[in-house]
């Protein structure tokens, strides 16, 4: 079976698919945090952004550690250079892709991974328990879920997501999902305004460090 380069600590492992499947034969989820975007409308490396002191990657990876999920990866590109080096300091495992483009990398972690949670590095309201219903949805359905939220509960002034409709309901998508190779999604609906907040822009982290004035 083929392997791949992981990066862990200026230390190049390799993590073979092999292993991969023995988690999957054992029920287990890997999580895949996606931190390789360029972070244009922000202008920096948005994992790398602070919020009250904590990066956002640090925030996510805390609610990845604490679900259900088994292991976790950071996905960086030729555009997070910063994070890389980060990682590479947290001892945060990673996965290079190629930074072609949201779809692309995706694919790219597909030939790799038959299925998996992928999280945006930049949702600084992420909880263990949003990861933990994502799996427990995959359990039921076996296909990809797409988390998101309804439209009417989105705070307003921030950016969102690829917004669509389900069931007569506007939904908002969050950047949290189980991806797999299947051509058929499942939505899992979270009533957490929180969760639609992802740090695209300026005003975003405004409002995610007013959070306490607002919820």
């Amino acid at each position: 079976m083929p392997s791949f380069v992981i990066c862990s600590n200026m230390a190049k492992v390799f993590f073979s698919v092999n292993a991969f499947l023995f988690l999957k034969e054992k029920g287990l989820m890997i999580t895949i945090i996606l931190a390789g975007g360029k972070g244009s409308r922000i202008g920096t490396e948005k994992a790398l952004i602070e919020l009250e002191s904590r990066k956002l990657i640090d925030l996510v990876v805390h609610s990845v550690h604490g679900s259900k999920t088994e292991d976790f990866f950071v996905a960086i590109t030729k555009n997070t250079p910063k994070t890389a080096v980060y990682c590479q300091h947290a001892n945060y495992k990673t996965i290079e892709t190629s930074g072609d483009g949201y779809h692309e990398d995706l694919w790219y972690l597909l030939r790799r991974y038959p299925e998996f949670v992928s999280v945006a590095c930049d949702i600084p309201f992420l909880r263990r328990e949003h990861i933990d219903a994502l799996i427990d949805a995959y359990s039921r359905y076996h296909t990809s879920i797409t988390g998101a939220v309804p439209l009417a509960i989105v705070p307003q002034g921030i950016s969102m997501g690829h917004t669509f409709e389900h069931e007569g309901k506007e939904l908002v998508a969050c950047g949290i999902n189980v991806v797999t190779r299947s051509n058929e999604s499942q939505p899992l609906v979270f009533n957490d305004p929180l969760l639609a907040i992802n740090v695209n822009t300026a005003p975003d982290l405004r409002f995610a460090l007013q959070r306490d004035c607002v919820f």
